[in-house]
């Protein structure tokens, strides 16, 4: 690993956990560099500002959740196994991720950083859904739409759970998982038969 690439990473790693801590707007690039014990001079040569500092640190988390969940639903045959398992991890492992659970629940929804980063994760999210669906509608699994129309429903599912986690969390007051469960598996057989 190259010398610059150590100290993106290490900035990063430091930057993640007061960000998990505080949020955006209560950490500083001051706090940043004396948790890395560097000048803020050098935070500055490789981010332009806080929210570059923020948005590397959500495409961190989001690569390592995207492994983590690609990882689970490969481990599983058939579309709607694929499907259960996708929703109930990827939600799972957002709630257990600070800085990924404040741009999904929307607390910074105000902010344009947060907003970018939710819409640029839901638009991937989508497109992933949409492999599931098309290789289930490929092997005869999902035959009850046009091909043309699953990202639509692809968006469609994707939104309605989102409001369904967003529902649980006001309700519940947290992340209910034995609520979200229940959801999951009631529910996308259905909207998938």
């Amino acid at each position: 690993m190259e010398k610059d690439e150590i100290i993106k990473n290490e900035i990063l790693t430091q930057a993640q956990k007061l960000f998990q801590q505080f949020g955006l707007k209560k950490t500083t690039m001051d706090e940043i560099a004396a948790a890395c014990g560097k000048a803020k001079s050098t935070l500055y040569h490789y981010f332009k500002n806080k929210e570059a500092v923020f948005d590397a640190v959500i495409q961190m988390e989001v690569v390592n959740l995207r492994k983590h969940v690609k990882s689970k639903v490969e481990e599983h045959k058939g579309m709607v196994a694929k499907i259960i398992t996708y929703t109930l991890e990827f939600y799972r492992e957002v709630f257990h991720r600070a800085n990924l659970y404040r741009i999904i629940s929307q607390e910074n929804a105000a902010e344009a950083t947060a907003r970018k980063n939710f819409m640029k994760m839901m638009e991937f999210e989508k497109s992933y859904i949409t492999r599931i669906l098309e290789d289930g509608y490929d092997a005869r699994e999902y035959t009850n739409v046009n091909k043309e129309d699953i990202p639509w429903v692809a968006e469609t599912f994707l939104a309605a759970f989102y409001g369904t986690v967003l529902y649980v969390m006001e309700k519940e007051g947290f992340y209910n998982e034995e609520e979200i469960v229940k959801a999951v598996h009631y529910f996308v057989p259905k909207l998938l038969a």
